[in-house]
């Protein structure tokens, strides 16, 4: 049985529990509205694989939904005859780890706090925070406080569909909002480099693909 856990245009959240994927493929063309199979949607989404569901038809079930126009988040899309997407961020980090996956936008004075990567599945409004020991992932709008790393690890990013945050913070550092972000528009990952010429750590935030 596969079951659509989230469909609100910013990302669809697909859990799987069987290994036949011909049946999952037909159950995902009779659940999922007509207006969603169009080759301009390229509406992101993600797997849950339950246990014993084999690899081998989560990747059926992936390239079935990447051929019908869905982005794939945790692994760029490769077409035959080009080379693989390459991005500043690579999702697939977040297989294996420990990552809290919260399926709502976030209201003014809520915060959320865990020991790993997070993963949000929906909007971070001004005054919520999302503070977490691994990555921040946000899919949807960040006009709050994002903050990666916050045990001290510098290798952490923050990634937002549209970045417009009233903090930015990695390990020890703070980005300079207004003066970092150049696209707001676009994807957006902000993550630790260092300045050889300050010989100084600093958060530089750039579009995401």
């Amino acid at each position: 049985m596969v079951s659509i856990k989230s469909k609100n245009l910013l990302v669809l959240l697909i859990e799987i529990d069987e290994n036949d994927p011909q049946k999952i493929i037909s159950q995902l063309e009779e659940r999922l509205s007509k207006k969603f199979f169009s080759n301009n949607a390229e509406i992101p989404f993600l797997i849950q694989a339950k246990e014993g569901v084999e690899e081998e038809v989560v990747d059926k079930v992936v390239e079935y939904l990447t051929q019908r126009g869905f982005s794939y988040l945790l692994k760029p899309a490769e077409k035959k005859g080009t080379k693989p997407l390459e991005v500043p961020f690579n999702f697939e980090n977040l297989k294996g780890n420990n990552v809290l996956i919260v399926n709502k936008n976030l209201r003014s004075g809520q915060i959320v706090e865990h020991a790993g990567d997070v993963l949000i599945l929906g909007s971070v409004n001004p005054g919520a925070e999302v503070r977490a020991t691994g990555n921040v992932i946000v899919l949807g709008e960040l006009k709050g406080i994002a903050w990666a790393g916050y045990l001290g690890n510098k290798d952490a990013v923050i990634v937002a569909l549209k970045m417009q945050p009233q903090q930015l913070r990695i390990a020890n550092l703070f980005a300079p909002v207004e003066d970092s972000i150049k696209d707001k528009g676009r994807p957006q990952v902000a993550k630790v480099v260092y300045d050889k010429d300050t010989n100084t750590y600093e958060i530089e935030v750039q579009p995401l693909v």
